[in-house]
């Protein structure tokens, strides 16, 4: 299907921000939509909080397997094939969800959402490709703020639809808009060149694929109580194992999926550290506070209330986004990276001091998902800046796996000391976090955020520039 534009008409640029935009905001909508409705999943099939847990980690554990091998794809036969492909299978998934009979079908539904996040890396490849150099911190920023936006009207329209129709029905709404824009994309995306005589590197993803499976098995069956320590002891050895063994395949293959040489550029390195910790943090917060805001010995409020807590959080983020790749073009990496850096440990400070209420969770929202949206935008622009053009979409794709594993271990972490902590009350089917979990929870996320600014701190622009212009 040929595009209506050509590839330098300034309607393009327009319209293919706009595209990838909503794409990500469809993609968080459907992420943030569910949110509210974890005590209720886990209410309706009786399952344990480590195990519900899995509902958020099981799309970020696919996407953090898939995201290097559709980012190689992408290099190698077109980004915008593979950006049809990762939301051709999201559509399904986001299709069935709705019709989930328990929690197995759905977690599996998940599975197939996260396929879909491999259109982030594969967006931000497509826009250093194809844009003029000058466009591309704003249009990189534009999209980024779509995370919140499309966290901001999940949480509304989402905590609404559960409270008034239940969850499934956020599915049934969100399915038709998905259909809309894969049509958009077959439309108006000009296809990118082909590199030829390369392959995937098979040996690499199985290797990475088994790393990952193993570090979510153990923080799975860890929260399963002690009884499963040796379990746990296995599965932490074969990750330290496979990690090896990846690394091995890596430099040994001669079209390896990841160049090591490219990953490990202080820059690249920083930031991927940066992302897997603030994605980490971020959704043990997702995760915890529906718990927090339903639970009858704490708020004790309805979804819509998650919704209402949630939302200038998600309005923060979708502000701070562009306003980043603004900044950094004025001030440079660094100081963007200490704002947010500073913005995302306030945030934290206040979830673990402050008396819970709706006020004081909505100001630390607001400071949380502020630097959250700094820092994370601040990398994605310092990991593009550091890649050659042809290897942005493997690149970006790396970078986004470590975002995910953050993801995919965030939640398994609070699954873990929301069940450690819990106490039985009359009218639940299962027990409730007590207030030892939330604080728990809370004052891991101050140590994170903490280490996150001395991170930030170690982020040189000479180091980037540097980088970019391959000196």
């Amino acid at each position: 299907m040929k595009s209506p534009f050509d590839v330098g008409d300034p309607r393009y640029h327009l319209s293919v921000t706009a595209i990838l935009s909503a794409v990500v905001a469809m993609v968080m909508f459907t992420e943030a939509m569910l949110a509210p409705a974890l005590p209720a999943i886990q209410n309706e099939f009786a399952i344990s909080g480590v195990l519900n847990s899995w509902i958020l980690t099981i799309p970020l554990l696919v996407a953090a397997i898939i995201s290097p091998v559709i980012g190689k794809c992408g290099d190698l036969y077109g980004k915008k094939r593979m950006i049809l492909f990762s939301v051709i299978v999201y559509a399904a998934g986001v299709f069935a969800s709705g019709w989930a009979p328990d929690i197995w079908v759905l977690i599996l539904c998940r599975a197939m959402q996260g396929v879909g996040l491999g259109v982030l890396p594969l967006g931000y490849a497509l826009i250093r490709e194809q844009f003029p150099q000058e466009k591309v911190p704003i249009a990189i920023g534009t999209i980024a703020a779509m995370f919140g936006a499309g966290a901001f009207l999940g949480i509304f329209i989402g905590s609404w639809i559960i409270e008034h129709f239940g969850w499934r029905t956020t599915y049934h709404v969100a399915a038709p808009v998905v259909f809309l824009l894969l049509m958009a994309t077959a439309l108006v995306i000009i296809p990118s060149p082909r590199v030829q005589g390369a392959a995937i590197d098979r040996p690499g993803v199985a290797t990475l694929t088994l790393f990952l499976l193993s570090i979510v098995l153990a923080l799975t069956l860890g929260g399963q109580g002690g009884g499963m320590l040796p379990a746990v002891l296995v599965c932490a050895a074969l990750a330290v194992a496979f990690a090896a063994l990846f690394v091995r395949v890596e430099r040994q293959s001669p079209d390896p999926m990841v160049d090591l040489a490219m990953i490990m550029k202080a820059p690249v390195v920083i930031a991927m550290t940066i992302g897997l910790i603030v994605t980490m943090a971020t959704f043990m917060v997702i995760q915890t506070l529906p718990y927090l805001i339903e639970s009858p010995i704490s708020l004790g409020l309805s979804h819509f209330a998650v919704g209402l807590v949630m939302m200038p959080g998600a309005l923060a983020d979708m502000i701070c986004g562009p306003l980043t790749g603004v900044f950094i073009r004025r001030r440079g990496e660094r100081a963007a990276m200490l704002v947010g850096s500073v913005l995302f440990a306030a945030g934290a400070v206040c979830y673990l001091l402050l008396d819970p209420s709706m006020a004081s969770l909505i100001l630390a929202g607001v400071l949380f998902n502020a630097g959250m949206s700094v820092t994370l935008t601040g990398n994605t622009i310092i990991v593009v800046r550091s890649m050659r053009p042809e290897e942005t979409g493997i690149g970006s794709s790396i970078y986004h796996t470590a975002q995910n594993m953050g993801g995919m271990i965030g939640p398994v972490i609070a699954g873990i000391f929301i069940s450690l902590h819990v106490v039985s009350v009359p009218g639940w089917d299962i027990p409730v976090p007590t207030g030892e979990a939330f604080t728990s929870i809370f004052s891991m996320i101050v140590l994170l955020a903490l280490f996150v600014i001395l991170l930030a701190r170690q982020i040189r622009d000479s180091e980037v520039t540097a980088t970019v212009s391959g000196k």
